[in-house]
């Protein structure tokens, strides 16, 4: 019993001195050759090959690093979304007409405007009467006539001056020639300047115009004393 109390004595110092031989071991490598290692390549041997490290699985007590290592910038990212321009509505072009060589003709002139109908059946005939100074007997003459010239009866003529009118009917006086009419001055008023009115019309009690008014300006009868040949035709 005292040869085995003796042998484990034995055995437990053997393996007692080993677990404490590999706790120091441990506990230099991990406080003096790793941070010493630190910041340096890797271990070569004098052939330049690389040596082969084994990382501890237990660490004992905190690791002292010599520089501090920054932490890695955040990068940071914008989004820019561009708007789009607005546009008004995209109008075609307008169509550009093509013109065939049937189609290039020489245009017509436009017909004449149609000849405006007369509005009286009466006209007098411009340049017909006659004006001559006559202060003895003042008066005028004239006569009615159809489209061919052939003297007409029954035309009453108006006759104005010094705001006093007067009719006649063209033949009346058996006396005269067909288509005859005439007219006498006031011998009080001979002298003074006026304008005459004269027109066909349909009668007396009804003097509604058959023809254009026809204006002579009298200046006296020194100058148209008399005025004769006064022509209205019918149209």
């Amino acid at each position: 019993m005292k040869s085995r109390s003796k042998l484990a004595l034995v055995i437990g110092g053997i393996v007692g001195g080993s677990l404490l031989a590999f706790c120091c071991g441990l506990v230099l490598t991990v406080t003096v050759i790793i941070p010493a290692r630190e910041g340096r390549g890797p271990l070569s041997w004098p052939t330049g090959e690389p040596a082969t490290v084994a990382s501890p699985s237990v660490v004992v007590g905190p690791v002292a690093r010599s520089t501090p290592i920054a932490p890695s910038p955040t990068a940071t990212y914008s989004i820019i979304i561009s708007s789009p321009t607005p546009r008004g509505p995209v109008s075609s072009p307008a169509p550009t007409a093509t013109v065939t060589s049937a189609e290039q003709t020489t245009t017509p002139p436009p017909p004449p405007p149609p000849t405006a109908t007369p509005r009286y059946p009466f006209s007098y005939v411009e340049g017909s009467r006659l004006e001559e100074p006559n202060c003895v007997s003042q008066y005028l003459k004239g006569s009615v006539v159809d489209a061919s010239d052939v003297p007409v009866d029954g035309v009453t003529i108006r006759y104005e001056r010094w705001g006093v009118s007067e009719f006649y009917v063209s033949g009346s006086d058996s006396t005269g020639p067909r288509g005859y009419w005439t007219f006498d001055y006031m011998p009080q008023n001979r002298n003074i300047a006026t304008d005459f009115v004269l027109q066909v019309v349909e009668s007396g009690e009804n003097p509604v115009p058959l023809s254009e008014t026809l204006l002579i300006h009298y200046a006296g009868c020194a100058t148209t004393g008399q005025i004769t040949n006064i022509v209205f035709k019918q149209r």
